[in-house]
């Protein structure tokens, strides 16, 4: 069974392991719990997002690139407009500006350099 309170990842390989790990380290500033690099085929960096982890990785021996899709991340953030402007300052693809959804968070929902769909969110304050 699911160990309650245990560890949570999302894992990907990136189609540009560069270009990833700084939209997560740089744009994001993300803290990184660890990283490896024995190559090509065999490189990654884990981030801690939230209570769960996003592990990048740089390539997979056998394993053809596809973009991720079907599946999201929903982040929190302490301030949904303040990071908005930070993503277009950064040139991040914004796939909806900030905006209240009726269960009382405000939401932007962005992609990373993979295709990845990202949702941060902040309760709305009453």
């Amino acid at each position: 069974m699911i160990v309650p309170g245990g560890e949570f990842r999302i894992m990907f390989v990136s189609k540009d392991y560069q270009k990833a790990t700084a939209f997560y380290g740089e744009v994001l500033q993300l803290p990184v719990d660890h990283g490896w690099d024995f190559g090509p085929n065999d490189c990654g960096t884990i981030y801690v997002a939230g209570g769960g982890m996003i592990e990048v990785l740089g390539g997979l021996a056998g394993v053809e690139y596809a973009p991720p899709q079907g599946a999201w991340v929903a982040l929190q953030v302490e301030d949904v407009d303040a990071l908005y402007e930070h993503l277009k300052e950064h040139g991040v693809t914004i796939l909806e500006e900030p905006k209240n959804y009726p269960w009382g968070h405000r939401i932007v929902k962005a992609q990373d350099p993979d295709g990845l769909v990202l949702w941060f969110s902040a309760p709305v304050a009453d």
